[in-house]
């Protein structure tokens, strides 16, 4: 490209290439002061057309797309996805138009838990797709957050977000949601983040949700973030300060360079005598968090969560159900080896078979018949599975699938409206339980949810069940994102996953907003079992504890124990396998290890009630 040349109020003025170039690159960099007055004196007015150069013109175009956000005073995209919204609540898009008019879409979002943040982001998103200054957007998540964040955004806002799978899908797609888990890895042999090709997008928004976790500067996680490059940056949490208020600094500091000075000068000017809990000049400090925050409390919006009811539903096993239970136990914990003679690995037989087993006698006869029709298990380890299998053969009854028929019964003989979801794990046990409930007297009308339906055929059968067509819909846990069943208020553990935030999408399909009525959340324990304790612990002392919905994610990050371990799965399950595992199967020695975990959760829950009233006293009280 050559020089340029062009007049400007008469006087003629060279520009290198390079000069030119670098002038163009600069329309790209982010800015919190408008000068677009004086853009219209140097560079003409875009009204008149008056330019010498065609690239002039793109150039005060390009300065007219960052500023013109910022002029925002509807949003002339809510129209496209209301049909599409359960219920149209003011306050998320008042917060929408806020976030955009007001704060160029750069700022703290920390609505209290269980306003919807993520219908108010995805409000602002659809926003500047359909105005067109969004063209590339990246949402990180925790890791069981992002295909509800995907689905959303899809069912929502008819916006298709790809899940980042691997380092080529960054360059790959415009609109992304990843586990920030997953992608902040940093190499330490190469001196490299793994996911380094997110630094080289130049990003039109960047959103973090439970932001709170960027609370440590010298993590990771707050370095991933903060190399993004980002034209307007969207944090998400209701608990922007915690336990100290240098936290709060690095949340800030990450948001808005300098907006609460250095840290020398933030520590002189609001740390009093270094207390990180109680600040000084406190209405200062507060004033300039409400410049970069949108907030709303539920009491004024107007919604309140319903209560959730925990039943226990004891399953007392008969004598030769006994035996059978205690001979699989036998089976997993001293008759399980490979052809070779070796012992199988404890953590396989905890995470892979023994949920089958305990999930229902139909799944458990299928996992027990692939070892012995299979060649990998020892011939001592394929005779003891027979012998159960035969002992299974002359089982004449079924005491959880007989619970089952008659709670179902019972729940729905309280009123002519009563709604059931009943959850299992797995698809050989969700077809069982159809097959024996259609057996029942009941004249049951029955919805069978999984994995693998594609949009269109998920929508028919929910719609269906919300029409009132069927009286229960039952799902795997591969359905469970992204479904409202607001207008449901029961719900059927048949077998309870070992991780805390799986049951809590669970019950989250009926804990939503417009649920009017309490919730009733029975969880299926067989007495005499390990089932008895994980329902007691995951029940009764997380799940139902008096809890908002997105509150126990909180307090298990607060914990260290949200994320994934060393073998992948939630540290909770991680926990309770380590027991089993080290207690080889002892009932008594796994309820110790229940027991811990139940004590070290509690703490966390107190801890994390005085963090609330920390949190309401400082944000929400003049």
């Amino acid at each position: 490209m050559g020089d340029f040349v062009f007049n400007c109020f008469g006087i003629r003025i060279f520009l290198k290439s390079w000069v030119f170039d670098l002038i163009v690159k600069m329309a790209e960099i982010i800015v919190n002061e408008s000068f677009e007055d004086d853009a219209g004196e140097l560079f003409g007015d875009i009204e008149s057309g008056s330019f010498d150069s065609s690239e002039l013109f793109k150039l005060q175009m390009d300065a007219k797309e960052i500023v013109s956000d910022s002029e925002i005073d509807e949003l002339i995209s809510y129209g496209m996805v209301e049909k599409n919204l359960t219920y149209d609540l003011p306050y998320q898009r008042e917060g929408a138009l806020k976030l955009l008019r007001d704060l160029n879409a750069t700022a703290l979002l920390a609505d209290e838990v269980g306003l919807g943040k993520t219908i108010t982001t995805g409000m602002v998103i659809k926003e500047g797709v359909v105005r067109g200054f969004l063209k590339k957007v990246v949402i990180l998540a925790p890791p069981s957050l992002v295909d509800q964040w995907r689905q959303e955004m899809m069912d929502k806002f008819e916006l298709d977000f790809h899940i980042v799978e691997s380092v080529e899908d960054w360059e790959r797609y415009d609109f992304v949601v990843a586990s920030i888990d997953r992608v902040k890895i940093f190499d330490r042999k190469i001196q490299r983040f793994r996911h380094g090709a997110a630094h080289g997008v130049s990003w039109d928004l960047v959103i973090v949700d439970e932001a709170h976790k960027l609370k440590e500067r010298n993590t990771v996680r707050w370095k991933f973030v903060d190399r993004l490059r980002k034209k307007r940056f969207l944090l998400l949490t209701a608990t922007p300060f915690q336990n100290d208020l240098l936290e709060l600094y690095n949340l800030l500091h990450i948001l808005k360079r300098g907006h609460l000075g250095t840290m020398k000068e933030f520590r002189k000017k609001f740390l009093f005598r270094g207390n990180k809990r109680h600040p000084l000049n406190p209405a200062e400090l507060k004033a300039k968090l409400e410049e970069v925050m949108v907030r709303r409390r539920r009491d004024e919006t107007g919604i309140e969560y319903r209560a959730r009811i925990p039943k226990i539903v004891t399953v007392e096993m008969s004598e030769q159900e006994k035996k059978i239970y205690e001979n699989t136990v036998r089976l997993l914990r001293e008759n399980y080896f490979r052809k070779d003679g070796s012992e199988i690995n404890g953590a396989l037989i905890v995470f892979a078979i023994l949920p089958k087993v305990t999930s229902s006698s139909r799944s458990a006869v299928e996992s027990l018949t692939k070892i012995v029709e299979s060649e990998v298990y020892s011939d001592g380890t394929k005779d003891f599975a027979q012998g159960i299998l035969d002992d299974y053969v002359k089982l004449d009854r079924d005491s959880k699938i007989e619970k089952l028929v008659s709670l179902v019964k019972e729940i729905r003989a309280r009123s002519a409206d009563e709604k059931i979801l009943i959850y299992t794990r797995h698809p050989t046990t969700l077809k069982y339980i159809v097959e024996k409930l259609h057996e029942s007297e009941e004249k049951l009308r029955i919805i069978e949810f999984m994995g693998g339906f594609d949009r269109e055929e998920k929508s028919r059968r929910i719609e269906s069940f919300k029409r009132g067509d069927a009286d229960i819909l039952i799902s795997t846990d591969t359905g469970a994102e992204g479904l409202n069943f607001q207008f449901c208020r029961n719900l059927i553990n048949y077998d309870l996953p070992w991780n805390p935030m799986s049951v809590e999408q669970r019950i989250g399909r009926l804990d939503r907003i417009g649920q009017e009525r309490d919730m009733y959340i029975y969880s299926f324990a067989t007495k005499g079992t390990m089932e008895e304790h994980v329902v007691d612990l995951i029940i009764n002392k997380m799940c139902c504890v008096g809890l908002v919905i997105g509150e126990l994610p909180i307090i298990l990050f607060n914990l260290g124990l949200d994320g994934e371990g060393k073998s992948g799965r939630n540290k909770i399950e991680e926990k309770l396998m380590a027991s089993f595992i080290e207690g080889k199967g002892n009932l008594d020695f796994f309820a110790r290890g229940v027991g811990e975990i139940a004590e070290e959760i509690s703490r966390g829950m107190e801890e994390y009630e005085g963090e609330k009233e920390l949190n309401s006293n400082f944000l929400d009280k003049d």
